[in-house]
Formats: structure tokens, C-alpha cells, sequence
């Protein structure tokens, strides 16, 4: 097997340690909020903070689950609850 490939597949794409989708969310969301603090006269040094204490918890979770990503796109299309093809009780995938 190629190396890159493995490579690919075992170590997830990273930004400071952390896993790419859950630290680019962090920063989608944080960011916005902090220039609306900012446009209000505020001092934006509160966010920063926050910013990176968030960050720090995200890559301590990351260590239990480096592929945080990865789950974070597959959750996605299975977010919605399924419906069975035959009545019975609990969710089924398949009939």
C-alpha cells in the first residue's frame, strides 16, 4: 500500500492540534459574536479567551477521538429520524 493513502486515513487533517470541522465551527461561530461585541464599543479580549479555552477543550477530546471530523460528516445525513417499512417498535436501517 502507499504511504500517503495510509497516511490520509490514519491522521485526520488538524489546526493547532485539534480536529479541522470542530475548530473551523468554533471559529464560524465565535467570530461573528465577537465583532458584533466589537461594533457595540466593547473590548473583544473576552472572546479571544474564550476562543482558545474552547479550542483547548476540543483538543483534549481529541485525543479520546482523533476522528471527530470524520464523525461530525457522517452524523449529518443520519440527523433526521428514520422510518420503518413495517411496523414495529425502534428505529430500523434496513427492512
Amino acid at each position: 500500500m502507499r504511504e500517503p493513502i495510509l497516511k490520509a486515513v490514519a491522521m485526520p487533517p488538524r489546526i493547532f492540534w485539534a480536529p479541522a470541522v470542530p475548530a473551523m465551527i468554533n471559529f464560524a461561530v465565535q467570530a461573528p459574536i465577537m465583532f458584533m461585541w466589537i461594533g457595540s464599543g466593547r473590548n473583544p479580549i473576552f472572546f479571544i479567551g474564550t476562543l482558545i479555552i474552547v479550542h483547548a477543550f476540543i483538543v483534549i477530546y481529541s485525543v479520546k477521538e482523533p476522528h471527530l471530523s470524520n464523525m461530525m460528516r457522517a452524523w449529518g445525513p443520519l440527523a433526521s429520524p428514520t422510518r420503518n417499512v413495517y411496523k414495529g417498535k425502534g428505529n430500523k436501517l434496513a427492512p
